[in-house]
């Protein structure tokens, strides 16, 4: 053979060699892409099941090896927004765990968030939750944070935005307890038609904070809005609730008018059944119970029912005194006659 030919053959060789090589090169690189894809696809299904099951600090963690995975994944980036808006909304601090450690863990991408999005009610969103941040720091003492302002700002990207108008009539009834000046946020919240479950349970959660008779009577109206919509009200907020009732219902200046004709009457006394007919309670709470319905049927104009009740109550007292007491026997008094 020719060395002219020889050297020809030798430059097909490599050329061979060579594509060969490439062809493994860009196969490896189609296979660490397949790979990368399906660690992030199974990220991100660990992460949903852990959402839905609220295990907000495990998702975070999901996500964040998601991240690591693909830093510029779009994908990541929205369920990490969704995540850290949905922990803020639940927070609860662990044992040696503060809620501002939360606060200032999710802040950054809520933040990324506003930047990154072209969608003004989105921004309202994070912006809202972001707000609520500034929140959860302020309760435990940090300062220089003003989510009114936050708040503001969202509303004026998306004046109906659900979480800006209810986090900020909670806020101001956190500061003020003026249930008038809150009550327009709730109701501009509710107006949108979005997430109307969390609105309501902010509302009340914001007046049962109040602490004071005239948040006592817009909660009436609240939990009275809810029965109607056939919405529901939480196990423990009930209880909390129900003790409301013992200090408007039996209260040291013997005045209940107010409180019991926060709705009208046999409003009220459809609410106070909606709520705690099928309640579970010891004796104590029976008892209690029993005087509380009977009153809202005297209101409502229920008397044999009322009567019924007041005697049944002075039954069940077996001779103790105080107000429980006293109360059956003013009610079957005026119900006598």
């Amino acid at each position: 053979m020719k060395f002219s030919t020889l050297l020809k053959w030798v430059g097909y060789a490599t050329a061979i060699l060579s594509l060969i090589a490439g062809v493994r090169e860009l196969n490896k690189v189609f296979a660490d892409r397949i790979e990368a894809r399906r660690k992030l696809t199974s990220l991100l299904a660990s992460e949903q099941l852990q959402l839905r099951a609220h295990d907000y600090a495990s998702a975070w963690r999901s996500l964040d090896q998601a991240s690591q995975v693909d830093a510029d994944s779009a994908d990541v980036h929205t369920a990490q927004e969704t995540v850290a808006m949905e922990w803020l909304e639940n927070a609860t601090a662990k044992e040696g765990e503060r809620l501002s450690d939360i606060a200032v863990k999710l802040e950054p991408v809520l933040t990324r968030g506003v930047a990154a999005s072209p969608q003004p009610a989105r921004q309202a969103d994070l912006l809202a939750h972001i707000g609520w941040s500034y929140f959860l720091r302020s309760r435990e003492g940090a300062s220089g944070f003003d989510p009114a302002a936050t708040y503001a700002d969202a509303i004026n990207r998306d004046p109906s935005n659900p979480y800006a108008q209810a986090m900020w009539g909670h806020w101001i009834l956190w500061n003020i307890r003026d249930p008038a000046e809150a009550a327009p946020h709730f109701s501009a919240a509710l107006a949108a038609h979005r997430d109307r479950e969390f609105v309501r349970h902010l509302q009340l959660a914001a007046l049962l904070n109040g602490r004071n008779a005239a948040c006592n009577r817009e909660l009436v109206g609240v939990l009275n809005a809810i029965r109607l919509e056939q919405g529901n009200v939480d196990a423990e907020t009930k209880r909390t609730v129900f003790d409301i009732y013992d200090t408007e219902i039996l209260p040291a200046d013997g005045e209940t008018t107010s409180f019991v004709n926060a709705v009208p009457a046999l409003d009220h006394l459809a609410t106070f059944q909606w709520l705690f007919d099928a309640q579970n309670m010891d004796e104590s709470g029976a008892i209690l119970r029993l005087c509380y319905l009977s009153v809202l049927q005297e209101a409502a104009g229920q008397r044999t029912e009322a009567l019924a009740g007041y005697r049944e109550l002075r039954g069940k007292l077996n001779g103790r005194t105080g107000p429980l007491l006293k109360a059956a026997d003013a009610g079957i008094k005026r119900l006598s006659s």
